[in-house]
């Protein structure tokens, strides 16, 4: 991950960034990304699987209606909105 893609999900997030986090940033992406290739690389081929989804007992909570909020205050902090809705700039 390049110093342009870093600032770029910086800017899609509305996060500010700056300029000598921009280098501290890129750098703990690679240190994860390369840790991400890294796991890839690991043999697993006659390994056992150890946990089985269908064995799993999670508690899980009911879902229950609500009145969803309304537009206005879901918008009131939105960096930009049109026609009532959310606008991301997609050339960032």
């Amino acid at each position: 991950m390049n110093k342009n893609e870093v600032e770029r999900v910086y800017r899609l997030a509305n996060l500010d960034l700056s300029n000598e986090d921009i280098d501290i940033i890129t750098n703990k992406y690679n240190i994860i990304l390369d840790f991400i290739d890294h796991i890839f690389e690991v043999d697993c081929e006659n390994v056992e699987m150890t946990e089985m989804l269908e064995n799993h007992k999670a508690i899980l909570r009911e879902d229950e209606a609500q009145e969803s909020l309304d537009r206005e205050d879901a918008l009131k902090n939105a960096k930009d909105t049109q026609f009532g809705y959310f606008r991301l700039d997609w050339k960032l």
